[in-house]
Order: C-alpha cells, then structure tokens, then sequence
C-alpha cells in the first residue's frame, strides 16, 4: 500500500490495535501491526514496511512479530533467493482468537461458579446478577465452539 492508502486505515487500525489491548493485553504496537496485516496489501509485508505503515521501528516490530508469532496470529515466511522475510495474517488466526476468548470465558464461568458458591446461603434475589452472569458465559461456553466448528468446515470445504 502506498502511503496514502496507510494513512487511510490509520483510524481502524489504531481502533483495532485499542481493542486487542483492552481485550487480550497485547500492546498497542501489536494490536496496530495485526490490524494493519489484515488489511494491507499485498497481504505479505516486510518488518521494512510494517515499520513505516504503523509507524514503529524495526527493532519494536521485530518484538511485537515475535509476540504476535507465539499467539499464532500471524506466520513468518522467507522465500529463496529474497532477502527479508515476510510477515502476514496466519490461516488459523480468526480461530486462535475464538479459542482464546472461549478460554478467558471458562475461567470468567469458573469464577462465577465460585462467587455463587460463596453466595449459597444467601437468597437468590441477592444471588441474581451473578448468576445472570454465570448463565451468558455458559452459554457462550456451550454454543461457540460449534459454531467455531461449523465455520472452520465451510472454510476448509470453501462454503464460508
């Protein structure tokens, strides 16, 4: 993308970068070049290009690419006879962000688990908003990884 076209996204993917923050505690830096891969083209980039899209240096996006490697949330990938790497959005990446969510969403359960169990003597009007609350997690406990499942399938068979 040309410089103009990076300043074009600057708004989303600094909001992107925001909400991978506030939600999963990735750094703003991390968050901005995540979201700048899923829109960038071509959709392979260099550490070089990153750097100037979000405006970073190269040694922060050499740290943030390797945190953003270990998440699985994107891959790393050089070429014969190219020089610099390429960094782009891994296929798997929408469901590492599911599952990881699914998981902050069980142990965000078990802890309302544990706040009813404190709560049992007391009477449920009292218990009521816990357990609001305890019931939407399970729910999405119970319904997203099929869903998760059901899209995984209709990408692999190219229905979604």
């Amino acid at each position: 993308m040309t410089s103009d076209q990076d300043r074009r996204y600057d708004d989303f993917t600094d909001g992107f970068a925001h909400l991978m923050h506030v939600q999963r505690g990735l750094p703003l830096v991390g968050g901005r070049i995540f979201a700048y891969l899923l829109v960038c083209e071509p959709a392979e980039q260099t550490a070089a290009q990153i750097a100037a899209a979000v405006g970073a240096s190269l040694g922060t996006v050499s740290s943030m690419t390797r945190l953003l490697l270990g998440a699985r949330l994107i891959e790393r990938v050089t070429r014969r006879g190219e020089r610099a790497a390429v960094y782009l959005i891994a296929p798997d990446a929408m469901s590492s962000i599911t599952r990881a969510t699914l998981e902050g969403t069980r142990v965000a359960r078990e802890m309302t688990d544990r706040g009813l169990a404190l709560m049992a003597d007391r009477p449920a009007p009292a218990r009521a908003r816990l357990q609001d609350l305890r019931d939407v997690y399970l729910i999405f406990e119970n319904t997203i990884p099929a869903l998760l499942e059901s899209w995984e399938k209709g990408r692999r068979e190219g229905t979604v």
